[in-house]
């Protein structure tokens, strides 16, 4: 297995051997190639590779980009790509066991069976057909609910989710599970069933059961809940207190004021592989750098994701290049090079910002990092010099590799603190 760089090696590589060399395209490619190496799973996750109902299986192996994993839980054996989603997962299997526990505290328990005697679904059961008395009563909601008006003309016009879904929202266990779910730091809006299945359980207690949220969770095992900082308050806010429909809304209206086009919009806001929050996020974050130029390039990226790696990819890398420019040095402008979207920094270096796991040099990784060293030797003002930054490892070979084009090279960069792994 080829050694891997650490944060140190790299920079000393990097900037002592190559700092002076220009781009250049004598080493783009190479007849040698290599295979990605195979890794064990207690030493990629820091001994974090089994935990409460998980066991991450070795070997970890990747595609010269992210790592391929295999995690066994209760399901079954699930196989994800890339750090992120890996994290990801793990936190929410994390944050699976600690609700699961509630089920051995007297006064949860006690919620449980008030909450069967009354379930959430009780506003439905007050009438033989619950959308054929709205049809007749919008105005009459609309002032005893206010805002839920809009969500029952949603319901009645086939919109919107069921009755049942209206009922959640009127009786406040949908609000009540957007506001478990994000102080414990997960998606309300998460596709993993197990964990949707538990935050249900929690806010049906919470509204049905008569506990407050407060309540709840405080009976969550310690350090469970999300400390986060204060400029990401806001965002948590509006996920809190905003129904689907008005996320959306929001979403889309920031990303308009962030200067991206409807039809990116659309595709992104119609695109399955992003849940609500993730499309609410990446509005966010472009939001907080408005005055680099070509942001459209990143978020058309998003928006084209073809897959749910490919999309949490894209995610973690709006966030990384939102962080890069408030934490690293200020960009000026994302350039397309060679169909990767490369952000130019205001002192004319180039900002290469990929949060991959594990680059080899493989003939992929060869052809992707040689293209775009190429485009960016084509570009009218050519960078001064280019900054490679990633989330992950690099081999030898492909730290080699990507020295020989005269890039500086951090490795192992971790996320920002927040909602994206």
């Amino acid at each position: 297995m080829k050694a891997l760089h650490s944060l140190s090696a790299i920079a000393i590589t990097a900037s002592l051997v190559f700092a002076l060399a220009p781009i250049s395209q004598g080493h783009a490619l190479s007849d040698t190639f290599e295979t990605a190496p195979e890794q064990n799973a207690d030493v990629v996750l820091e001994g974090k590779d089994a935990g409460p109902g998980y066991l991450v299986l070795s070997p970890v192996r990747s595609n010269g980009f992210l790592r391929q994993y295999e995690v066994q839980a209760d399901p079954g054996i699930e196989r994800l790509s890339g750090d992120g989603l890996l994290k990801l997962r793990l936190h929410e299997l994390e944050v699976l066991s600690a609700l699961a526990k509630l089920e051995t505290e007297k006064s949860f328990l006690d919620g449980l069976t008030e909450a069967a005697k009354r379930p959430v679904g009780f506003v439905e059961s007050t009438v033989t057909d619950p959308v054929g008395t709205a049809k007749n009563t919008i105005s009459g909601v609309g002032r005893v609910f206010g805002r839920i008006s809009k969500g029952v003309e949603e319901a009645v016009s086939g919109n919107a989710g069921s009755p049942a879904d209206l009922a959640k929202s009127i009786t406040g266990q949908a609000k009540a599970r957007r506001e478990l779910a994000v102080k414990l730091n997960v998606d309300p809006y998460t596709t993993y069933k197990p964990l949707s299945d538990k935050l249900d359980q929690a806010a049906n207690v919470s509204t049905a059961g008569s506990l407050t949220v407060g309540v709840v969770l405080s009976l969550v095992p310690g350090g469970m809940i999300s400390q986060v900082a204060s400029t990401a308050e806001s965002l948590r806010t509006s996920l809190i207190d905003s129904t689907p429909t008005e996320l959306a809304e929001r979403t889309a209206q920031t990303l308009r004021d962030d200067g991206i086009s409807e039809q990116v919009i659309t595709q992104l806001m119609h695109n399955e592989f992003y849940t609500p929050t993730e499309r609410a996020v990446i509005a966010y974050q472009l939001r907080q750098f408005t005055t680099v130029e070509g942001l459209e390039l990143l978020a058309a990226k998003a928006a084209s994701a073809e897959g749910r790696d490919v999309a949490y990819f894209q995610l973690r890398r709006v966030v990384l290049t939102q962080y890069y420019n408030e934490k690293i040095s200020g960009l000026a402008s994302i350039k397309d090079v060679a169909g990767f979207p490369v952000a130019i920094r205001r002192d004319g270096v180039a900002a290469v910002i990929m949060p991959m796991d594990m680059v080899a040099w493989t003939e992929s990784t060869a052809s992707t990092f040689s293209s775009i060293n190429e485009g960016l030797s084509g570009l009218p003002f050519p960078p001064t010099s280019v900054d490679f930054l990633m989330t992950g490892d690099i081999t030898d070979m492909a730290a080699e590799r990507i020295a020989s084009f005269g890039w500086g090279i951090t490795s192992n960069q971790p996320m920002p603190e927040g909602v994206v792994y």
